[in-house]
């Protein structure tokens, strides 16, 4: 009985580690890869700790490769740091780096995590962005896919994003709705 409370313990701590203890950020992006394929992705994480500081979020990638007929989902381990520009002090950005390997969420088979480098002014506009997978990475010389922010101006816009990519049986969707509740 205690070797077995003991694997539930450890499962439990390794497992689910990660999961955000309170949500503070919650942003949804988009891309378009060199082979056409568009994806969008939900960045959530804790309270923004302050510049230089790294903290754990979660990144959820929904995409398609029928043209919209299915999507497939898939969830990884972040983490998220801001800094200061230092070509321009006035901006900040934030250094999003995915986990080491993803989770099927839906219906895909299997996906390499993502980096992306985002710019917002200090009173938090988004500006630009770039994303490129562990593989690219890896590249000599590595080619960035454009970011875009989708707009999200309204609590409603928010929680029907939220659906996307969250069933109210996952363990974070209770945290999202309730950090989209504060724009009603």
């Amino acid at each position: 009985m205690k070797t077995l409370l003991s694997f539930v313990l450890f499962l439990s701590f390794t497992l689910f580690q990660s999961q955000l203890k309170k949500v503070g950020v919650v942003d949804f992006y988009n891309w378009t890869a060199n082979d056409g394929v568009h994806y969008q992705f939900i960045l959530a994480a804790g309270d923004v700790a302050g510049l230089d500081v790294e903290q754990p979020a979660v990144v959820r990638v929904r995409y398609s490769t029928d043209g919209g007929v299915s999507y497939r989902l898939v969830e990884f381990d972040a983490t998220l740091r801001f800094m200061t520009d230092k070509n321009n002090s006035e901006n900040l950005i934030a250094y999003l780096n995915g986990a080491s390997t993803a989770k099927i969420i839906e219906n895909a088979t299997g996906y390499t995590p993502d980096n992306f480098v985002l710019y917002y002014t200090k009173s938090g506009n988004f500006i630009k962005g770039f994303q490129a997978d562990h593989n690219e990475m890896a590249k000599s010389e590595v080619e960035y896919a454009k970011v875009y922010m989708t707009p999200s101006s309204t609590a409603e816009q928010l929680r029907n994003l939220i659906r996307l990519y969250y069933k109210s049986t996952d363990p974070l969707y209770r945290d999202l709705m309730v950090y989209a509740a504060q724009y009603d």
